[in-house]
């Protein structure tokens, strides 16, 4: 065998190595593989070194997080971002739902977990990893499309867009919190400057939901009145059958026949945007 004239790694080039592949700290044993040139398997045994010498928190099988130097021994370590530790746990996916209208500043509800929308399997609807809580949902991998690469730091995350958050939510309310929410968000984007009718309804057709075209012009009906080409290109789209507002809940209301809906939630307290004859209040 011949000599090896190289100087061997030490712990602390392999921990700068790894941390240089790593996105926001987090870093999976194929990246760890490739950053420090070793097999699969060699780079898993180095990973559990490293977090038994106390340099990495194991967070899940084959997913590490590279502990800061200054974090102290006896507190518990935190993900720097949570949307990095998403797609370190659950990748295939996207943020959506209410995290995403909060990244796009379509909401003031503040949401205690983040929203991550899965291809991957999972097993339950929640997960806490590092002091992070997620709600996680699965969808089909050609959900995996058309959304929007945002950077985090020096890492790019897959997020909805400003309609397609507001088209899966009015697919599932319960991906904003509910439809009242979702009226809430509707309502911000149309104040906003970036709303355009035109996206929203290719978002729509995009969907080939039935049910989300029914709430959404509903809501544009009430809400976005002077865009009549929303209303008429909802209208149709809609799906045969009658369908709840909100599904979550259990009354149904009475029914609008134009839209094909039971109206079982009151929008009174959900505000109207501003009129165009005032400046609009900025949704991004």
């Amino acid at each position: 065998m011949a000599p090896q004239t190289g100087q061997p790694p030490t712990k602390k080039s392999e921990l700068a190595a790894i941390a240089r592949a790593s996105q926001g700290g987090v870093i999976r044993t194929n990246e760890a593989a490739t950053a420090l040139g070793v097999s699969s398997r060699t780079a898993s045994a180095r990973l559990a070194a490293l977090t038994r010498a106390g340099w990495l928190a194991r967070v899940k099988r084959g997913v590490y997080l590279v502990v800061p130097m200054e974090a102290d021994s006896q507190q518990q370590t935190t993900a720097e971002d949570p949307w990095l530790l998403a797609v370190a746990l659950f990748s295939p996916c996207y943020i959506g739902g209410w995290s995403a209208a909060e990244h796009w500043g379509l909401t003031e509800q503040l949401f205690r977990s983040t929203f991550v929308a899965t291809a991957a399997h999972i097993r339950k609807r929640t997960a806490h990893h590092l002091g992070a809580a997620f709600t996680l949902v699965r969808v089909k991998p050609n959900q995996l499309q058309n959304l929007t690469l945002v950077w985090r730091g020096s890492n790019r995350v897959l997020v909805s867009s400003r309609e397609r958050t507001i088209v899966d939510a009015a697919i599932d309310p319960r991906w904003l919190g509910g439809f009242r929410h979702l009226a809430d968000v509707l309502t911000a984007y149309v104040s906003g400057p970036k709303a355009d009718p035109t996206v929203l309804l290719r978002e729509l057709r995009r969907s080939g939901s039935g049910a989300a075209a029914k709430r959404v012009g509903y809501l544009a009906e009430r809400f976005w009145p002077s865009e009549p080409s929303l209303v008429e290109g909802a209208l149709g789209l809609r799906s045969t059958g009658v369908v709840k507002l909100d599904p979550a809940i259990t009354r149904r209301g009475r029914k609008c026949s134009k839209w094909g809906l039971w109206l079982n939630v009151s929008l009174d307290r959900v505000a109207a945007p501003p009129s165009p004859s005032r400046p609009p209040v900025s949704g991004s």
